[in-house]
């Protein structure tokens, strides 16, 4: 089984880190994306479950990859090769003015939202990835109320290429499709 939990609003942290635990110790593949990774530090994930945020995540896409090569890895790259010896203070300085500056303007003001215009379903399709490989996304629990609006927004990404993972708010909750079939017809019979 393959399981993603989101909990962007790290308000239910115990209840992710118990179903999580409880998930990969019965063999489950599973993935916990936060907001930020700096809120969910004082927390202990069972081994194997994969923490990241969503920020990551879009960035494995290959236009993304790219942006960052040109905008921070070539910069960086010029600076340790020129920035040597009596230049190496003033090339340092000239680089963290030009990330702080230029790099970061131009990445939130022009590369971000061209990608969110030409890749609209990206950050879906890259949290989609971890599961590809194996089968494809089971469950997505949506933990938290603060992750609704963005699960709604995946699944409506997702629904165009006919992924339609189980849904819930916490393992409590989830109903496999084989049970839920069986009370349906259970339900119907009973009419």
């Amino acid at each position: 089984m393959q399981v993603l939990f989101l909990a962007l609003g790290a308000s239910r942290k115990r209840a992710v880190l118990d179903e999580s635990a409880e998930l990969r110790a019965s063999g489950a593949q599973v993935i916990v994306v936060v907001d930020k990774k700096k809120s969910w530090l004082s927390q202990e994930f069972a081994p194997g479950v994969v923490v990241t945020t969503l920020k990551e995540l879009e960035a494995r896409h290959l236009p993304r990859r790219m942006e960052h090569a040109l905008l921070y890895r070539v910069p960086r790259a010029t600076v340790r090769a020129v920035g040597r010896g009596p230049l190496r203070g003033r090339a340092r300085r000239g680089l963290k003015a030009y990330e702080r500056g230029l790099a970061a303007k131009l990445h939130r003001k022009v590369f971000v939202p061209a990608h969110r215009r030409l890749w609209p379903d990206a950050q879906a399709r890259m949290v989609l990835a971890p599961f590809a490989a194996r089968g494809g996304l089971d469950l997505l629990v949506v933990s938290d109320a603060l992750s609704v609006p963005r699960a709604v927004r995946l699944l409506d990404a997702w629904a165009t290429d006919g992924i339609k993972p189980r849904v819930c708010y916490g393992l409590d909750y989830d109903v496999p499709s084989g049970t839920e079939q069986a009370r349906t017809a259970t339900t119907q019979g009973q009419r």
